[in-house]
């Protein structure tokens, strides 16, 4: 049996009312989740869509409004109660928050079309939860979503997990970054007198040891500092010149834990009085505070970071062993887990003129660019989603 068309005739090519879901509760930070940017940037993007009109942030915290925190204000759009706007939305993106049931059900009976956009590990958080005690992250609760969305570098581990799970179909959608919070905060940052951006070496300057930052959250395997602390070691051990400081950020509740702290002490680095391991601290605070040189990381699974972006952004050497970065020619590519490599790695880059240093920082405004919520390939396909899903004819 055929079942009625999902719009009216004589809709097709109208603009499109869109709902974002958030989280605004007390104490929320943009820079304690890369959701909260890869919100906002969804924002900025549809905004500059032809095809796209109102949009709004539906609240599914407990907050009348949006935390100062979030620094959302740069966005200029409303955040308004789910039932404020139960006839007026043509799209839901369940993004920052979960929204209620009942009310999701209702707007899917009124013809408006649902998405849920997973921006993080899902593999990781459904499995880490309940395994090591954690708070509970996504609760699957029968949500009527129409499709998913996700990032293409979790479509290995957690699109078949999310097609199974919710009987319907995902779709990889593009990671997109600007600069916006971060000059923002640069700004700020830049009153007080503080200076971002790698500074190369000049001809016939000493050449002095690198400060390097680890910034892995430290909350799950997916990405946490092991890896990262090992490939300065390795370098440490190489040439001890070559590394000044090893600043491990997010491990500073980690220093009494019996095995980190075998680990830790454990490391050249460590004994001889060239480590640090502190709390969390934000990218650009840290790397204007103490002047650090290099940033090195390590993902599994995870190939797209915005503290990547960040780093690339100041031109800084970023150390990684991400295969999307590395097929677009950024940063200092090292395979897997292959600490040992890595390790060469910072090594050779801490050798290298500021020659080099030019061209590196040109590769990564080409990437930065094609990142961009503004590049037109980024809006066609997440409007070319929308118009599939809003448009389309749909048997459900």
């Amino acid at each position: 049996m055929t079942k009625a068309p999902s719009l009216k005739e004589g809709q097709l090519g109208r603009k499109i009312n869109v709902g974002i879901s958030v989280f605004a509760v007390q104490g929320a930070e943009l820079w304690s989740s890369g959701l909260n940017q890869n919100l906002a940037f969804l924002v900025t993007l549809l905004r500059d869509s032809e095809r796209v009109g109102r949009i709004v942030l539906l609240n599914g915290g407990d907050q009348p409004r949006l935390p100062a925190g979030l620094n959302f204000d740069l966005l200029d759009t409303p955040l308004v109660a789910p039932s404020e706007v139960t006839h007026e939305l043509d799209l839901v993106i369940e993004m920052g928050a979960q929204l209620p049931l009942e009310w999701l059900r209702h707007v899917r009976a009124l013809g408006t079309k649902i998405v849920t956009f997973f921006v993080g590990h899902t593999f990781a958080d459904l499995a880490e939860s309940p395994l090591f005690g954690k708070e509970a992250g996504h609760i699957f609760n029968g949500t009527p979503w129409h499709e998913v969305w996700t990032l293409p570098h979790h479509m290995k581990t957690s699109g078949p997990l999310l097609k199974t799970v919710t009987r319907v179909p995902v779709h990889a959608v593009p990671h997109i970054w600007a600069p916006t919070f971060i000059q923002k905060r640069l700004q700020g940052l830049g009153e007080v007198g503080r200076s971002f951006g790698f500074r190369p070496r000049q001809p016939g300057a000493v050449r002095h040891g690198w400060r390097a930052a680890i910034f892995e959250p430290n909350i799950s395997v997916v990405k946490n500092s092991v890896l990262p602390m090992l490939v300065c070691e390795k370098a440490y051990r190489s040439k001890p010149e070559s590394i000044a400081l090893m600043m491990v950020m997010n491990s500073y509740h980690m220093k009494e834990h019996y095995t980190f702290n075998r680990f830790a002490s454990n490391l050249d680095l460590t004994r001889n009085s060239h480590a640090s391991y502190e709390p969390r601290l934000d990218f650009a605070d840290c790397m204007t505070r103490y002047a650090m040189d290099v940033v090195v990381s390590h993902h599994w699974e995870c190939d797209m970071n915005y503290l990547y972006y960040d780093a690339l952004y100041g031109g800084y050497p970023l150390v990684h062993n991400s295969q999307f970065l590395r097929g677009h020619g950024a940063g200092l590519y090292y395979p897997d887990f292959d600490a040992a490599t890595g390790g060469a790695c910072l090594i050779e880059a801490w050798e290298k003129d500021a020659d080099y240093w030019s061209d590196y920082a040109a590769c990564a405004r080409r990437l930065l660019a094609r990142l961009s919520p503004g590049h037109p390939d980024n809006i066609s396909e997440f409007v070319h989603r929308i118009e599939m899903l809003v448009d389309n004819v749909v048997s459900e």
